[in-house]
């Protein structure tokens, strides 16, 4: 009786595994200012804007939080620029709280936490 010995070699890749970034990412403003007083409609793009299905996406407008949005897609929502707001600076934050109705294995850590994206100016002169 003889045996037949196999060699194998085990090549390893070095990937990592990670979660997805849940932070919106705003790209840009349709319109960066506009007059006191007077109706404007902001266009925002960028990504991760959540789907009302999947929890909430609202826009922080400098101290004027939780105001809220049209949802057009993940690349693309709107908000109305408050009536009362001063002259001045503000800054624009897209906020996402998920509400738990995605994978299993992120929302058991996630579902509840607000994500925020990054700050874009806006002037009302």
């Amino acid at each position: 009786m003889s045996y037949l010995q196999v060699e194998t070699n085990t090549v390893k890749c070095p990937t990592k595994s990670f979660y997805p970034s849940f932070n919106p990412i705003i790209n840009g403003l349709s319109v960066t200012t506009s007059a006191s007083g007077v109706y404007s409609l902001v266009y925002i793009t960028g990504t991760n804007f959540v789907s009302p299905t999947n929890g909430t996406t609202y826009v922080n407008f400098g101290s004027f939080t939780n105001l809220p949005i049209i949802f057009y897609s993940s690349f693309n929502i709107s908000f109305v620029v408050p009536l009362n707001a001063l002259a001045g600076s503000y800054n624009v934050v897209v906020v996402n709280i998920y509400n738990g109705n995605f994978s299993t294995a992120v929302n058991s850590s996630y579902s509840g936490i607000p994500n925020y994206s990054n700050p874009i100016t806006y002037t009302i002169t």
